[in-house]
């Protein structure tokens, strides 16, 4: 009878120890997914700020490179980069004297990056707006 105990006892822990097992595997699963979308969360963002860096991008979105790589934490991203797309534009109020054909504009953009890694399979968009000062011969296309 105590053998009998003892191997129905062995084989409810042994069922335990394996579901442990798959939940800690499970775990371990949701940490990565969670860690590899924000690195390209961070990839994207990235890519956003080097965007924003010149004024090229906004006085000739055309010219903006299609995709780019970043790497974050040793993993390579491909950023798809969206051509800059100008929302709308305002004369800049509080000139104390009017210049004509030189005053400048706020223009407000919307700026698109996707970042995905084929490894993870981690995919993140990041739209992001941004006001920036042009001078009146800069045209929102």
């Amino acid at each position: 009878m105590t053998l009998v105990v003892s191997l129905i006892m062995l084989v409810v822990i042994t069922l335990f120890v394996l579901s442990a097992i798959r939940l800690s595997t499970a775990n371990l699963r949701t940490v990565g997914n969670m860690q590899a979308r924000s690195e390209a969360a961070a990839a994207s963002q990235r890519a956003i700020e080097d965007l924003m860096s010149s004024t090229a991008a906004f006085t000739a979105p055309a010219s903006v490179a299609s995709s780019v790589t970043v790497n974050v934490n040793k993993t390579d991203y491909t950023v798809a980069v969206a051509t800059p797309t100008c929302v709308k534009t305002e004369p800049v109020t509080g000139n104390s004297y009017d210049n004509t054909g030189l005053a400048l504009q706020d223009t407000y953009w919307d700026l698109q990056t996707t970042a995905t890694n084929d490894k993870s399979g981690a995919s993140v968009t990041t739209h992001q707006g941004v006001k920036v000062r042009l001078n009146a011969s800069a045209t929102c296309p």
